[in-house]
């Protein structure tokens, strides 16, 4: 972690620190560290987003195919106890498709047509009983989901957790702060000011894999998503006594 004395070093040169009075930093000596704190919990849910998809010629056929699909998606969301307001699937999306064909009717062989119709729909998914995420899974495949790519991890409590992170961030900061105020043979003072550096960190990828001592042939895999972190870092200018 970067660590500044700036302020302490122009003290003992005899400088004043005048670009830092411009940039708003203390005019007296002082000490900035930067504090940072992780928490690893385990997840206690999981956001699912997928995209149903179809290309026809025949644009209602390619819709068709896309609702129904959907609504088997809908439907299993429902049934693994997933509330209303945690499905979100917006309406359906049609474009066209073009491309260079042999087009055996004309002289020229090679012609620019429609090639289809280009149908989709997105599905997001908060489910907040994860014992029920195999049973899902199990349920989108046989729905007729083929990518279950986008699956995250996170904290109902996030909000309470990242704040306790900050908080030990501080005390991160302050035990650094305090180290080199003894190096360096000053006292420490008070805090001039306390800069929340923190990034904003979304839910985290599921990991699969099969519980210890399960077999090959288990009927259903054990999804294990670990652990996941929320972190903090604070910037903290002390002044020196």
């Amino acid at each position: 972690m970067r660590t500044a004395l700036y302020g302490l070093f122009a003290s003992l040169l005899g400088l004043t620190p005048l670009a830092a009075v411009a940039d708003g930093l203390p005019s007296s000596p002082y000490i900035q560290v930067n504090g940072h704190a992780e928490l690893l919990v385990a997840p206690d849910m999981a956001y699912v987003s997928l995209t149903l998809e179809k290309t026809d010629l025949d644009a209602k056929a390619a819709r068709a195919d896309v609702e129904d699909r959907t609504a088997k998606v809908i439907a299993l969301a429902r049934k693994v106890g997933i509330a209303e307001k945690d499905i979100d699937a917006p309406s359906v999306t049609v474009y066209p498709q073009y491309g260079w064909v042999v087009d055996n009717s004309v002289a020229i062989k090679r012609a620019y047509k429609l090639t289809g119709h280009h149908v989709t729909r997105g599905v997001t998914l908060t489910l907040r009983d994860l014992s029920r995420y195999g049973e899902l899974v199990d349920g989108l495949f046989d729905a007729g989901v083929t990518d279950l790519g986008n699956v995250s991890m996170d904290r109902s409590d996030r909000a309470g957790l990242q704040q306790k992170a900050r908080g030990l961030a501080v005390v991160d900061a302050h035990d650094k702060a305090a180290g080199l105020a003894q190096s360096a043979g000053v006292t420490l003072g008070p805090i001039f000011s306390i800069n929340d550096q923190s990034a904003a960190e979304g839910p985290r990828p599921l990991m699969l894999a099969r519980a210890a001592g399960a077999s090959a042939d288990s009927a259903a895999p054990e999804y294990i998503s670990g652990k996941i972190g929320i972190g903090a870092d604070v910037t903290v200018y002390y002044l020196i006594k």
